[in-house]
């Protein structure tokens, strides 16, 4: 069984991410719990609306706590099951 590199992990790391977040829509910070919601945008940021979390730049960090987008999961509102 061959092993995965660092570098090889961080790839499909990165492509799981990106599937999930295109499945997600909205994505939340992990850290402190911002929601990024495409159809808002984020104005401090200069992200317009309908831009998807998969196309925001590499170097967008999270408005409030500073963490990159490797911090943000997908996002489950807790008011939809109820």
């Amino acid at each position: 069984m061959g092993s995965l590199s660092e570098g090889r992990i961080d790839e499909v790391i990165d492509r799981l991410n990106r599937e999930r977040a295109a499945e997600a829509g909205k994505m939340q910070c992990k850290v402190c719990w911002w929601v990024y919601d495409p159809e808002k945008g984020v104005d401090e940021a200069d992200i317009e609306p309908g831009v998807p979390f998969n196309e925001l730049p590499d170097f967008f960090t999270c408005p409030v706590c500073g963490n990159g987008k490797e911090s943000f999961l997908p996002f489950t509102d807790p008011e939809a099951s109820l």
